[in-house]
């Protein structure tokens, strides 16, 4: 009988994916479990992404693929061997991805993305598929991309010699934990009574002498910052009319009054603490005010009308916007604290009471949640995840709301946002420097494949140049179209030309690299962690540059 690992120590599979879990956490961790990517296309650049979610542990994968095994593949793929020449590449592909890690499972399919569309639609119908993520490798016709449901998370890699592109379609993706660097709000401006209470007990004799009865030294040296901060905050504002230091040149005085209250006959000449409260001055003297972030999601209209078909994140959204709106515009507090000096019994009795505040919002959010899901009878309104309110609570001056453009907007020609910026990045004064040459040359191989269904610059074809003056025929019609008054500028001829000259191949160097990229981003929108692009990121292999673009 096998032995569980002692109460307390890391089980095996937290030993195996420690590093990662430092990363998006159990929560995290679980998400990447539920995903099954299906991958359109065994090229050497999709089976590097999916390489790097084999390797943490996505659930599922399915490989589609039609073609066979060909000489060219086995130059750039590392996952084909000599053996798999003349066989699937679906299903030689997803057998030695499938070797990367055991706790994955593995499938293939032999098809196409136009044989699927026509003949299996429910594959990709989102109220049926098994899919949660779609993974599309170059080229793919637009007609075909434009078949594709609007409700499944869709990356498009574009790889092509030493050029790499991704573009993301996707519904709306929230996010909670977008890691900040940090999440101390220590409400120094607006202590709750308990904590004012704590801090006058704490700080009654600070400035007595210890010859009068005042603190000795030790003692005095051990205050927690925070507490001395909130100290002379009182102090302050008897002497200013009520008011706290706002402005830079108050702060400065204030900093200065706090210097001016410190002991100097001590070891060393100064007190540790007294020069933390100096130096947190700037930073966390400040208004409780919103992130634009949590504007934007507390502003949403989905956050205003809630249904029994509300997420439940747009539920907690409005339940944290009410509690707002009856706490004098504050957020719930995160309860989280930065190191100080202290001694360890002052410094727990003072994290408790910021903990046992933010458990309290968290309870209070709570109760508005479960109010709403049963006035609105909502399915899950017995199923409320008590751990999920509060780490929205945790993070709710964090959150982000991100609105990702259709398929149908990126190829529409009436796209303003579209136009304004490849328009604004074309008159940017660093416009040489710029990628956005890249991404007009693809779009326009985009087309020339549409057209033509095949690669330009293949081999197979007699003339390389026709082929090159037909791409710079596309970027020219697409810059006129957009309303660029210029000539062809001579980056995007460069870069049409090396495109051309790539024939639609790839190198396994670049497409080692653009794996890392690519799964980086499919992560953060699995895990629903960390702040994703919006929408399109291109990498210069020949410059070793990347730069996004909200297209």
């Amino acid at each position: 009988m096998a032995s569980s690992p002692p109460s307390g120590s890391p089980s095996s599979k937290e030993k195996k994916y420690d590093r990662q879990l430092r990363l998006w956490g159990a929560n995290g961790q679980n998400r990447l479990e539920r995903a099954h990517i299906a991958l359109f296309g065994a090229t050497a650049t999709g089976c590097e992404v999916l390489k790097n979610l084999i390797l943490p542990s996505i659930g599922r994968f399915t490989v589609i693929d039609d073609k066979l095994v060909e000489q060219a593949d086995l130059g750039v793929n590392f996952f084909l061997d000599q053996d798999s020449l003349g066989k699937p590449r679906a299903e030689r592909a997803a057998a030695l991805l499938g070797e990367l890690n055991p706790d994955v499972a593995g499938g293939f399919r032999i098809d196409n993305l136009e044989s699927i569309l026509s003949n299996t639609p429910g594959l990709l119908d989102p109220r049926t598929t098994e899919f949660t993520h779609l993974l599309l490798m170059s080229p793919i016709p637009t007609p075909l991309l434009l078949q594709l449901p609007a409700e499944i998370p869709i990356f498009f890699v574009h790889s092509l010699g030493f050029i790499t592109s991704l573009r993301i379609y996707a519904p709306t993706h929230t996010i909670i934990e977008i890691h900040p660097d940090s999440l101390v709000d220590l409400r120094l401006f607006n202590p709750w009574p308990e904590l004012s209470e704590f801090a006058l007990e704490k700080t009654s004799t600070l400035d007595v002498p210890e010859s009068e009865g005042g603190m000795g030294d030790h003692e005095h040296g051990h205050i927690p910052y925070v507490l001395l901060l909130l100290k002379y905050l009182e102090d302050w504002k008897q002497s200013h009319q009520g008011h706290l230091p706002g402005s830079y040149s108050e702060k400065t005085l204030f900093k200065s009054m706090i210097m001016d209250r410190m002991r100097t006959g001590v070891p060393g000449g100064i007190e540790e603490n007294y020069v933390e409260a100096v130096n947190a001055v700037m930073g966390d003297l400040r208004t409780a005010e919103l992130s634009s972030g949590t504007k934007e999601v507390l502003n949403d209209p989905e956050c205003q009308s809630i249904t029994s078909q509300t997420d439940e994140f747009w539920i907690i959204a409005r339940a944290v916007k009410d509690f707002a709106g009856s706490n004098n515009a504050l957020l719930p507090l995160s309860g989280a604290m930065p190191d100080m000096k202290a001694e360890s019994r002052g410094y727990v009795a003072l994290q408790n009471l910021y903990r046992a505040k933010a458990y309290s919002d968290a309870a209070a959010v709570e109760r508005i949640v479960r109010d709403y899901m049963n006035r609105v009878q909502h399915p899950k309104r017995n199923q409320i995840d008590r751990d999920a309110i509060q780490l929205f609570c945790r993070h709710s001056n964090f959150l982000r709301r991100l609105n990702y453009r259709s398929i149908a907007d990126e190829f529409s020609n009436s796209n303003e946002q579209h136009k304004g910026v490849v328009l604004g990045a074309l008159g940017d004064w660093d416009v040489e420097s710029s990628l956005i040459h890249h991404y007009i040359a693809l779009r326009a191989y985009q087309e020339f494949y549409t057209g033509h269904g095949r690669a330009p610059g293949d081999t197979s074809h007699e003339s390389c140049e026709e082929d090159y003056q037909e791409i710079r025929r596309i970027i020219c019609e697409y810059l006129k179209g957009i309303g660029y008054p210029e000539s062809l500028p001579e980056r995007c001829e460069k870069v049409a030309k090396e495109i051309v000259r790539a024939g639609g191949g790839e190198l396994h160097v670049t497409a080692s690299l653009a794996g890392g990229i690519v799964a980086q981003e499919v992560i953060k929108i699995i895990t629903r962690q960390y702040v994703p692009i919006n929408n399109t990121v291109i990498f210069d292999g020949i410059g070793s540059r990347t730069q996004t673009f909200e297209l």
